[in-house]
């Protein structure tokens, strides 16, 4: 397919994306054709596509008069496509934390966010770059690097950028995070919050290492 044709096809992909966001029921690819106001075999090409990128996926089939029909919901990965204020969420809460809590208190508080977060992921091993894997399904441009002693990690990106260059204490989730993670402390070597190119973690060795 040529680029004209995909961006020919782009307005309805998103339209069906729309449709699926506010439908509470999943929906066939005819009941999408129809909305569209388009064929049903248009309708299927645009459906096709989209549960090939993940952003779609098949719900439940759906009774009609003759064989039922397949249908079809919005995934995780689609629902992330529409725009979200997590950012400024995320400063309200923090700027309302530390009006409640002390210096001691609130970083506590960041480390226990630290540690539940890493409690919630699948960590097959402790090795740095299985660490450094799933920190870039959580969004981080993260690898597994060779430090002057040993594996680091390097971030080129933070999902707390923001917040970090407005309050450098919520770098704790990030250690506590990965303090979890790998079972050794951490050394925050680099970090974008003091106006370094990148953030880099390294990690002195476990116990059972030395």
């Amino acid at each position: 397919m040529n680029d004209q044709s995909q961006t020919e096809l782009a307005p309805s992909r998103d339209r069906i994306l729309g449709i699926l966001l506010r439908s509470e029921e999943p929906l066939s690819v005819q009941a999408l054709a129809t909305r569209l106001s388009v064929s049903r075999n248009a309708a299927h090409q645009h459906v096709s596509a989209l549960e090939r990128e993940g952003l779609i996926e098949r719900d439940s089939a759906i009774r009609t008069k003759g064989r039922p029909s397949q249908g079809y919901r919005l995934s995780r990965a689609g629902s992330a496509t529409f725009p979200r204020q997590y950012a400024l969420i995320a400063r309200q809460l923090l700027e309302e934390m530390s009006r409640h809590l002390g210096p001691a208190e609130l970083r506590a508080a960041l480390q226990r966010i630290g540690n539940s977060l890493a409690d919630s992921l699948p960590l097959e091993d402790r090795a740095i770059a299985t660490v450094a894997g799933l920190m870039r399904e959580l969004g981080y441009e993260s690898s597994a690097v060779e430090g002057p002693d040993g594996p680091e990690i390097e971030a080129r990106n933070c999902v707390f950028h923001d917040l970090a260059m407005a309050d450098p204490t919520i770098c704790e989730v990030d250690l506590a995070l990965l303090r979890s993670m790998t079972g050794r402390s951490v050394e925050h070597r680099r970090c974008m919050a003091r106006g370094e190119r990148s953030c880099r973690f390294a990690f002195a060795p476990r116990e059972a290492d030395s």
